[in-house]
């Protein structure tokens, strides 16, 4: 599986959980309020809001019986982050990579007139070739 397959992949996945069905990690206690927000901004699909939120919540609450599943929504907030930064920077590439086809494929355009002045100046030559052959045996 190449990068942008697995790439697509966890953008499916991460579309999938952006509702509270969906996320796989919201559980029916009641989180304490950093935690709750932390969610709601993934259900927002603000995943770097929700990052911090989460590594904040881990940072007050190491005690927390909620501690396993904030640090599995952080990993899968994070690594929805991860993806789409990935996915910007494939874009550029793509882009540049863009760029540089019309480039050459307009390179291609001139000098496939070129080649086709240069048959034109040898076929020239040929004729002149022949004319004086005709000329130098009379």
């Amino acid at each position: 599986m190449n990068r942008l397959t697995a790439l697509a992949l966890v953008l499916v996945f991460a579309g999938g959980c952006t509702s509270a069905q969906g996320w796989p990690f919201v559980g029916p206690s009641a989180p304490p309020a950093l935690l709750a927000r932390a969610d709601r901004l993934v259900e927002q699909g603000s995943y770097e809001a929700a990052v911090a939120a989460y590594d904040e919540f881990l940072a007050r609450h190491v005690d927390d019986g909620a501690v396993p599943r904030a640090r599995m929504s952080r990993g899968a907030a994070a690594a929805v982050v991860a993806a789409r930064a990935e996915l910007a920077k494939l874009k550029q590439e793509s882009a540049k990579l863009n760029q540089e086809i019309a480039r050459l494929n307009e390179e291609l355009v001139k000098r496939e007139a070129d080649l086709t002045k240069v048959r034109e100046d040898l076929e020239r030559l040929k004729q002149i070739d022949l004319l004086l052959e005709k000329r130098g045996k009379k």
